[in-house]
């Protein structure tokens, strides 16, 4: 894998290209905008300038509050809205790839809400820019959320029909808590085999590099440093190794700073 953080964009959008410059890393994670709040923000122009010419990759997050699965109409006119301004943003930017949480059906069952899910997300990427794509994140499986199995990371790709433009962001953690076992070397194996025969592990495009709190099957996303989790140092050090991912990001999104996040993934990826 190609090491990487979640990098603040404190300061501003180049502030993060600065930080990972700093650290030595090759990629990283943004959030474009306030990930909290639905108005999105103006790219500055010394931002756009600072984009254009950089040497690392950068991959997009979308906003926490995106749910295209919602049940309120006004929810998933704002989240439409919302992705649309995100992708829009990373075409300004020159970044590909957005990380998107599918989103939660709230009650209207599973596949309800994974046929809204990837309904609306391959309307909003025809009518977007055509170098831009989203990548599903596998979830924990809280609440009502969609996305926690392979099954329906498989059906959203399916149905969403773009595959050009559409990929999988596999967080360890999550996957962990969803019940997928991460723990030792042949865990590791056995859980990527699934996931290979289910979804493809070419529709891999980026991977979110955390260690659990809780333990597998708890179906709670609590993000631990790397190593001091139920998941381990080795096993994900392992996963990192794998030839199949030479050239897919991984990014640490454990707590922190920048610097600890630095010193997380360099536990994994040495670099």
């Amino acid at each position: 894998m190609i090491p990487g953080i979640h990098a603040s964009v404190r300061g501003g959008l180049d502030r993060a290209l600065d930080t990972l410059n700093e650290l030595g890393l090759p990629c990283g994670q943004i959030f474009t905008s306030n990930q909290q709040q639905w108005k999105g923000r103006a790219i500055k122009e010394r931002e756009i300038e600072r984009y254009s010419g950089r040497s690392v990759t950068i991959i997009s997050h979308a906003s926490y509050l995106i749910n295209l699965a919602s049940t309120d109409r006004r929810v998933v006119k704002l989240s439409v809205q919302a992705l649309e301004a995100e992708l829009e943003r990373m075409h300004t930017l020159e970044i590909e790839w957005c990380v998107l949480h599918p989103g939660a059906h709230l009650g209207a069952g599973e596949e309800t809400g994974i046929e809204k899910i990837s309904s609306m997300a391959g309307k909003i990427l025809l009518n977007s820019p055509a170098d831009t794509g989203i990548l599903y994140e596998n979830t924990a499986g809280q609440g009502t959320t969609v996305g926690h199995t392979f099954w329906q990371l498989a059906q959203l790709l399916e149905l969403t029909d773009m595959p050009a433009r559409t990929g999988i962001c596999f967080d360890t953690c999550h996957a962990f808590a969803a019940g997928y076992d991460l723990s030792s070397f042949s865990a590791v194996r056995e859980t990527m085999n699934r996931f290979n025969d289910t979804v493809g592990i070419e529709r891999i495009k980026a991977f979110h590099i955390n260690d659990s709190k809780r333990e597998c099957g708890s179906h709670i996303d609590r993000h631990a440093v790397t190593g001091e989790g139920l998941i381990g140092l080795e096993p994900l050090r392992f996963l990192g190794s794998m030839s199949e991912f030479r050239e897919i990001p991984g990014i640490a999104e454990t707590p922190g700073t920048d610097r600890d996040r630095a010193q997380d993934i360099q536990k994994v990826l040495e670099f």
